[in-house]
């Protein structure tokens, strides 16, 4: 989360003590901060947040899967599912790996450099292919 929009919600707060409406805390806000303001919505949102008593200025947790499937380990798994049998498509490799087909994709095409990755067929992979360190 960017510090702008932490502290403008800081400043939401501030103004739901100090007894101020949410239009009073829009108007405010667009004073200071101009066209990187906040939403009217989300203001009006936070301030009815802090009214009802709400202390945390950060998002909630959110429920889902977190963004740790490109891992090195994976792509490693993809270049030899990928070498073993040239005919596996996109989705052959994401069931077979239990990963999603556009994570694959991405693999293939971003961190082994296959230019023409189509969901039928995987083109062929060179045995040599690195995999780019730091990822």
């Amino acid at each position: 989360m960017g510090d702008r929009i932490l502290e403008q919600r800081i400043n939401i707060k501030f103004c739901a003590k100090l007894g101020k409406s949410a239009s009073e805390t829009v108007q405010m806000l667009r004073e200071v901060y101009g066209a990187d303001a906040m939403k009217k919505s989300s203001v009006f949102e936070w301030h009815k947040r802090f009214k009802n008593g709400r202390e945390d200025v950060k998002d909630n947790e959110r429920s889902g899967h977190p963004v740790t499937h490109r891992t090195l380990d994976n792509v490693e798994r993809v270049r030899l599912l990928a070498l073993s049998d040239r005919q596996l498509s996109i989705r052959m490799i994401a069931e077979q790996l239990h990963i999603n087909k556009e994570t694959v994709r991405q693999i293939l095409t971003q961190d082994l450099g296959i230019r023409n990755a189509s969901p039928t067929m995987v083109p062929r992979v060179s045995a040599n292919t690195t995999i780019p360190e730091g990822e």
